[in-house]
C-alpha cells in the first residue's frame, strides 16, 4: 500500500472515532468560551491599603519639632481615604509613641498575613517637617511579598497618591519611596525558584499523578465483569480501589515531601500541617481518577478524559489570573475546582506561616467526597458485559 493509500486510512479510522473528533475540537471550544464569558474584569487592581503615621512622634536626623508640624500627614491619609482611584483606606492610625506603634504595626502585620489588607504605609517621624523644609519625603510601604504580581502593581499605583498628595501641598520635591523589605517572601539566602514555585508545583504533582493512577483502575481491569458474577458488592470494589490507591497515594506524598526538603524548602509554617495538604490533594486526585475510570468505555477514553480534565482543573485554577479581578461565575467554577485551594492552602503554609485555612481545607475535601460520590453511583449504574 503506497502512502497515499496509508494517509486516507488513517483519516478513515480517526473520523470513525467520533470520542477523539469531540475531545479535540468541541472541549476546547467549550473551555475558551466558558473562560472568555467568566474572565470578567481587565488588568485594573484595588487595594486595600492602611496608613500608620509615626509624624506626630519625636522627630530625628537633626529637625527640630517645629509648631503644629504634624498637618501633612492628615493630608496623606485623607487622599488615600477619598482621592484615589486604585486603593482603599482600611484603616489608619497617628501613633504618639512608640508602644503604640509597634503595637500597631504588629496588627497590621498581621492583617497583611491573613490578606484583610494588601499593603500598609509608614510615614517617618519626620514627615512635615520634609515637607515644610522642602526636603525629599520618605514614605515606606510593606506589601506581601508571597505575591510577586501584587509586588509590582502596589509599586506603580503607588504613584497615584503621591502625584496627588504633591499637586495638594504644591511641592515640586521628589518623594522618596522604600519597601525595607517584603514581608513573607523567600529570603535571598533560600531557593527562592523553587519555593516561590512550590505552591502551584506540588498541587500539579501531587493532583497529576494521583488521577492518572486511577484513572484506568476500573476500565483496564479485566477480571472485574468475572468478579461481579460473585456476591461482591460494587461499593466494595470502590472501597478497595479507593483504599490501594490512596495508600500508595501517602507513600508518593511523602516521598515527595522529603525530595522537595532535600533541594532547600522554606516553610515557615508546620511541616506537618505541609504534608497533611499534600495527603488531601493526593486523595482529591484520586477521586476524581476514579470517577474517570467509572465514566470511561475504554481506555482509550480515560487517558482522554485524564487529559481534558487536568487542562480543565489548571485553567480554571486561578494561578495565572487575578482574582480579584474575576466576574463571580468565574469564582465559582475556580472554587469548584481543586487547584485554587491547594494552592492558596501551601502558600499560606510556607510563605506566611499560617495554620491551614479551614475556607479551603473543607472544600478540597468536599470535592473529593463529591466526585468519591459520583464515581460510585456511574459504577452502580454502568452496564458492564461479562
Amino acid at each position: 500500500m503506497n502512502i497515499r493509500g496509508l494517509i486516507f486510512k488513517e483519516f478513515g479510522r480517526i473520523r470513525s472515532d467520533r470520542r477523539t473528533l469531540i475531545l479535540l475540537f468541541l472541549i476546547p471550544l467549550i473551555l475558551i468560551i466558558v473562560f472568555g464569558l467568566t474572565s470578567g474584569g481587565g488588568p485594573t487592581k484595588y487595594f486595600n491599603a492602611a496608613v500608620l503615621s509615626k509624624d506626630e512622634m519625636h522627630c530625628w536626623k537633626g529637625f527640630r519639632k517645629e509648631k503644629d508640624a504634624h498637618q501633612y500627614d492628615d493630608v496623606f491619609i485623607s487622599i488615600m481615604r477619598d482621592n484615589t482611584s486604585s486603593f482603599g483606606l482600611y484603616e489608619s492610625y497617628i501613633a504618639h509613641n512608640y508602644s503604640g506603634y509597634e503595637y500597631t504595626f504588629n496588627r497590621y502585620i498581621e492583617l497583611l498575613r491573613q490578606e484583610t489588607i494588601d499593603v500598609f504605609i509608614v510615614l517617618p517621624e519626620n514627615f512635615s517637617e520634609s515637607v515644610i523644609k522642602k526636603v525629599d519625603p520618605v514614605i515606606i510601604y510593606h506589601v506581601d511579598g508571597s505575591d510577586l504580581n501584587a509586588v509590582a502593581a502596589i509599586e506603580v499605583s503607588l504613584q497615584e497618591p503621591i502625584a496627588l498628595f504633591r499637586i495638594e501641598v504644591g511641592m515640586t520635591e521628589n518623594m522618596t519611596v522604600m519597601a525595607p523589605s517584603l514581608e513573607f517572601d523567600v529570603p535571598f539566602w533560600e531557593t527562592q525558584v523553587l519555593n516561590y514555585a512550590v505552591s502551584i508545583m506540588l498541587p500539579l504533582i501531587v493532583l497529576g499523578t494521583t488521577m492518572n493512577l486511577t484513572s484506568l483502575s476500573i476500565v483496564s481491569e479485566g477480571p472485574l465483569p468475572r468478579m461481579l458474577l460473585t456476591p461482591t458488592a460494587k461499593i466494595e470494589i470502590i472501597l478497595s480501589k479507593l483504599l490501594a490507591n490512596t495508600l500508595i497515594m501517602i507513600l508518593q506524598s511523602a516521598e515527595i515531601f522529603v525530595t522537595i526538603a532535600l533541594f532547600g524548602l522554606y516553610s515557615l509554617g508546620s511541616l506537618l500541617e505541609l504534608y497533611l495538604v499534600l495527603v488531601s490533594i493526593g486523595f482529591c486526585g484520586t477521586c476524581i481518577g476514579l470517577f474517570i475510570s467509572a465514566i470511561s468505555p475504554s481506555e482509550q477514553t480515560a487517558n482522554q478524559l485524564y487529559i481534558m480534565f487536568f487542562i480543565t482543573i489548571l485553567i480554571f485554577s486561578g494561578a495565572f489570573v487575578d482574582e480579584s479581578s474575576l466576574s463571580p461565575v468565574m469564582l465559582v467554577l475556580i472554587n469548584s475546582l481543586p487547584l485554587g485551594h491547594a494552592i492558596s492552602l501551601l502558600t499560606g503554609i510556607t510563605l506566611k506561616g499560617l495554620s491551614i485555612s479551614l475556607e479551603d481545607f473543607i472544600p478540597l475535601n468536599l470535592i473529593s467526597l463529591v466526585f468519591l460520590f459520583l464515581a460510585y453511583l456511574v459504577f452502580k449504574i454502568k452496564k458492564v458485559e461479562v
